[in-house]
């Protein structure tokens, strides 16, 4: 009930303050353990892939590539991190969903709902595009996939980091936009191997993990 003192103007300030406080509530990031396992699964298996290969050799050019047992068996690991994905993800979707769901930012899922749209809808568009090219002009437009995605990925931490006051994720989202630029230098080089690898542990999985380290501390 208002009182004397209180006047419309002032409930509504008021009303508009608590719906700022409920929405900022919950985790900077929403799926943090999703993002997690999205980035250490494949970051650490391709990992083991390029150990594998230091090991064994790389390819030769223009020779037919015989994987050796070795290989083999760690690229199992992708397979690893897909059911590890797989199955993270329909925790997640149940933890968000269903009747014990988790309370997430209302800042944080719009900004990471956004960046989530916009890279699905990144990859649709350049399958569709490069689908009716010849091969050499496929391979180039489709290398430049990964800059469009990592800008993507960099602009969703950058508002993270200013909207929860957190400005080491700054780093990352400068980070994300510097490995833009060097993924269009490197394009369909050896390079790319490692330097997808050192995005997808040091862009995806390591933010994750302190993040979550956060929320238990």
């Amino acid at each position: 009930m208002p009182d004397a003192f209180t006047s419309p103007s002032d409930e509504s300030d008021l009303a508009y303050l608590k719906r700022l406080a409920r929405a900022g509530r919950g985790e900077p990031a929403p799926f943090l353990l999703l993002m997690a396992v999205f980035g250490g699964g494949y970051g650490f298996a391709m990992l083991a892939v390029m150990v594998g290969l230091a090991v064994d050799g790389l390819p030769v050019p223009g020779e037919a590539y015989q994987p050796s047992p070795l290989i083999q068996f760690l690229n199992l690991g992708i397979f690893a991190a897909h059911l590890a994905f797989l199955g993270t993800f329909i925790w997640t979707v149940w933890r968000t969903l269903g009747p014990n769901r988790i309370r997430l930012s209302r800042a944080a899922t719009a900004t990471w709902s956004a960046a989530f749209i916009a890279m699905v809808t990144t990859a649709v568009s350049f399958s569709t595009f490069t689908r009716d090219q010849l091969p050499t002009d496929n391979v180039y437009a489709i290398y430049m996939m990964g800059p469009v995605l990592l800008v993507l990925w960099g602009s969703a931490w950058w508002v993270t980091a200013i909207l929860n006051d957190r400005r080491w994720l700054l780093l990352v989202a400068i980070s994300s936009f510097g490995a833009a630029v060097a993924m269009a230098v490197i394009g369909n080089t050896p390079p790319i191997l490692p330097a997808t690898c050192a995005c997808l542990l040091l862009l995806a999985f390591l933010p994750a993990v302190i993040l979550m380290r956060e929320r238990r501390g």
